[in-house]
């Protein structure tokens, strides 16, 4: 796993740590709550986690994985233990069993948030529970993983922050080349798992990994990037556009307009055909044509580039035809 990715999640997930009572609030959360607020914050930062996904993982949580996280190259898993969890009289028992079943699904780091609070009731001292689990993943080798106590989880799930671009520079958890916050495109925005889509989504995947093979497949394929674009379109009309300065919003119509002409001409040349426009994605960064007004900028500026050089290309191929079919007439 990227050592970057690590070190965002370490100072996103470690604010620092709480006294006891502060983590008196877990006890009346339950562990969908907890869940859903750890998916919010991380999704909040994901200009500094790198095009990912962040989803519960309904599938996945009787295995340890409450949410993952995933990348192109990366797969963390979080488990949150609720208060009512650690309740429970074979919890570290339950807990180990997880660790090691969450660890089959090739996870490149495991975290294991404990969200209870550090109370005694009779005999019972769930602060000591917790204390005497995380003494005992502290021994376990050979493995990547990171177990937060509840007084470093009552900083996030009590409040959760917004982190700084700068604080994260400082720590040096991203590098000076780091998105700066009116650059961001709709990649960077919220995960959006609303009813409609998660209905599409339901039915793409109805169809498994080969939806290709049929015309219903790619239908619903077809159907579900419909929805999401549109949605992730108006997310970001809606929410991030009015936000940054005026400047960055003309600098984006700029680029937009510029992509946008160059598209055109590249189209209107003679020599381009089906396989010019299958080949387009690796020029627009892959990014969907109608999502172009909506990528981050530095990616409208490569995009522009990289039209600019490829209408080169078939500008150039065009001129060699009409002088070939010149000679030829002659």
């Amino acid at each position: 796993m990227s050592q970057n990715l690590t070190s965002v999640l370490n100072c996103l997930l470690n604010r620092g740590t709480a006294q006891e009572a502060a983590t008196n609030f877990f006890e009346k959360l339950k562990h969908d709550e907890l869940v859903d607020t750890l998916a919010s914050y991380l999704n909040a930062h994901r200009q500094f986690l790198g095009f990912c996904q962040i989803e519960p993982t309904h599938t996945l949580n009787d295995k340890g994985v409450d949410l993952l996280l995933q990348t192109s190259s990366s797969k963390i898993g979080f488990q949150i233990k609720s208060h009512f969890d650690v309740t429970e009289e074979h919890f570290n028992r339950n807990v180990k069993a997880q660790f090691a079943e969450a660890l089959s699904h090739g996870l490149d780091h495991y975290y294991v948030i404990l969200c209870c609070a550090m109370i005694k009731v009779g005999r019972k001292d769930y602060g000591m529970k917790a204390t005497h689990l995380r003494n005992e993943l502290s021994l376990f080798r050979n493995v990547n993983f990171t177990v937060y106590s509840p007084q470093i989880a009552a900083r996030v799930f009590a409040d959760p922050p917004m982190v700084s671009r700068h604080e994260l520079l400082i720590n040096g958890a991203i590098a000076d080349d780091a998105l700066e916050d009116h650059e961001l495109g709709y990649e960077h925005l919220p995960q959006i798992n609303d009813a409609e889509v998660s209905a599409a989504e339901s039915a793409l995947d109805r169809f498994g990994d080969d939806f290709f093979d049929s015309p219903e497949g790619r239908k619903a394929f077809v159907s579900y990037e419909d929805i999401l674009h549109r949605k992730e379109a108006e997310q970001f009309r809606r929410e991030y556009l009015p936000t940054i300065p005026a400047e960055s919003r003309d600098k984006r119509y700029e680029l937009c307009n510029r992509a946008q002409g160059l598209l055109q001409k590249c189209r209107a040349c003679s020599s381009w055909d089906d396989r010019s426009e299958y080949k387009l994605s690796s020029w627009i960064e892959h990014v969907p044509e109608e999502m172009i007004p909506y990528t981050s900028l530095p990616n409208l500026l490569k995009i522009c580039q990289n039209l600019k050089e490829y209408l080169t290309i078939h500008e150039q191929m065009d001129a060699e035809t009409g002088a070939a079919g010149g000679t030829a007439a002659q």
